[in-house]
Parts: structure tokens; sequence; C-alpha cells
């Protein structure tokens, strides 16, 4: 193995070691924060340059730019984001098929999809316990929908197609939708751990404790990920517009630029509302993330404001 600094891609993070993939094949590296040359964390999909260290072998000394991420709200901090994965082309959000339909976290899902900068996707899994029904149509105007079941093949080569010579595809959803099975599937083999879901409710314990990046035999590459419990929204509103672009586009044609669309006179997503065009309940969901985000700016300028806790900014009294 080569003693010279290398390019790499973090293949999976654990406890401040890293897997890269090099050249040369796959590294075990050292990513302490001490002894990196950036403070930026590494994350799966990140390309970062890894340099020999007579102590430890490797370590992560700087972690590239990153043309595209993930970006959470961390949900052990109050005011903090956590980038889940970098540079990926395509963002597929897992829908289970044998579960009920549940438009508020697809919804938070695609918008987390969509403001990592990659194309979003939208795959109804388990095609072979449950159907695609009238309820699932408004999808279609937000990412392209992939029908799939890993059990008899249904939508498996259509999504394998979907990744091309290069590209890096994420699964992302909560546990219990078959992403594993999926990214098994697209395989050809059995690269990724998988259980079974609870019978009485649909769900699945996280077999996927880690991101972790997958190469294909195609040249594609794909990252499969633990289930989501918690979509904290990171200054999103772009994304939140995109996903609900018809409520958006109506806005305009309301009396007021700063309306809320709660109680305000000729209101047009209210007439809209009323007219059956919008569901009520849809843009109660809106306005929900809209103050979620709201909130979370103000915690954020407050937070910049806020006088320096740090002992080397503190007077001494005498």
């Amino acid at each position: 193995m080569s003693s010279e600094a290398q390019l790499g891609r973090v293949v999976r993070v654990d406890r401040g070691e890293v897997d890269v993939l090099v050249e040369e094949g796959e590294l075990r590296v050292m990513s302490g924060s001490q002894r990196a040359q950036a403070e930026t964390a590494p994350v799966t999909g990140d390309w970062v340059v890894v340099a020999p260290d007579d102590e430890v072998g490797f370590y992560v000394a700087l972690v590239l730019p990153r043309r595209t991420a993930m970006v959470r709200r961390d949900p052990a901090e109050q005011v903090s984001d956590q980038v889940l994965v970098a540079n990926i082309d395509r963002v597929a959000v897992v829908h289970g098929l044998d579960q009920a339909a549940n438009d508020a976290r697809i919804e938070r899902f695609l918008v987390l999809a969509i403001d990592s900068g990659a194309e979003p996707m939208i795959v109804l899994n388990k095609q072979d316990l449950g159907e695609v029904s009238d309820e699932y149509g408004w999808l279609e105007t937000v990412a392209p929908v992939f029908t799939t079941s890993a059990e008899d093949g249904t939508g498996i080569d259509e999504l394998r197609n979907a990744i091309g010579y290069g590209e890096t595809l994420v699964f992302i959803g909560p546990s219990g939708v078959g992403k594993s099975t999926l990214v098994n599937a697209i395989f050809g083999e059995q690269v990724a751990e998988t259980s079974e879901v609870r019978s009485r409710d649909r769900r699945g314990r996280h077999t996927t404790t880690t991101r972790e990046l997958i190469e294909l035999p195609s040249g594609g590459v794909v990252i499969d990920t633990p289930g989501i419990r918690a979509i904290g929204l990171w200054a999103a509103d772009i994304a939140l517009d995109e996903v609900f672009a018809d409520i958006v586009a109506l806005a305009p044609a309301c009396r007021f630029r700063d309306c809320t669309h709660r109680q305000e006179p000729n209101c047009a997503v209210l007439e809209a509302v009323e007219n059956g065009e919008i569901q009520a309940i849809r843009l109660a969901r809106y306005q929900l993330l809209w103050q979620e985000l709201a909130e979370q700016a103000r915690d954020i300028e407050l937070r910049k404001r806020a006088p320096s806790t740090s002992k080397r900014n503190k007077r001494r009294r005498k």
C-alpha cells in the first residue's frame, strides 16, 4: 500500500474512523479532528485526501468541497445542522405500499431530498403487498415515481437504469420500507443486510445501522441508509416551495403579498381550499413546515447575536 497521500471516497463512517475507497482498495482511516486539516467531519459519499501517519497509519487530511449534500436539523442539538450524505446525484424517497399512505412524512422526505441539490425520485416499493391508489397521484407533480417490488422484480430494471455510470443514488425513508432489499435487487446479490418487518404494524427495526456506499457492477453507486425517524428540516424554504408548488403558484393572486393563507380577505389559496382544489390538511401541513423553518431562522439569528460563552472572551474580575 502506498505511503503517499491519496484521493478516495468515504464508504462509511464509524466512531472516529472511516472506510475510504482509494485506487488500490479500501482503507480504514482515522478521522480525528485533531489530525485533520479541515474542520469538516467526513460523511459517507465525501471525497477526501488521506495521508500517512507514523502512529495511526492513515488519517483524513482534507475533506474536499461537496457538490451536493443532504442536510437535516441535528436531532441532538437545538440549533445545528447535520450532513447525512454528500456528493449525490439522485435521492430516492422510499415508501412501502404495505403501509398506509403518509403524506406528511413523504412531504418532509421530499423537502430533504430536493434541498440536497440532487434530483429527487419517489419509489413506491412492495407493489406485491399493496396497490398504487389515487391518493398517491400528487407525487408525480413533484418528482418521477417508480413502482417496485424486489419480490417479483417489478420496476427493478427501471430503477437500476436510472443510476448512470459514475452517478450516486441514495435511498432514504423510514425503517421497514425495503431500502436494503432494493439495494440487493439492484446489485443482483446480497450486499446489504435485511430483516423482516413486524406484521402488526409493518414496521422494521434498523437493520442498516450506518450510511454505506456500495459500488454497482454497472459503474454507478448506491448509498443505503438507516431508517430516519427525525426529519427536522434545515434552511429548506426553497425546497419546501417546490414540494408545495400548487399552493405557491396561487399565492401571487392573494390580496396581500405577505398573506399567510389563514384568515386574510381575498386569499386565493383559501378560495382554492373552499372550492376543493386544495385539501385543507395539505395547506395546514405547509403552514406548519413554514412556521418550523421561520422559527429555526430566528433561532439561528439569535444564536449568532448571543455573546460568546468562551472563557477566552471573558474578562476576569480584579
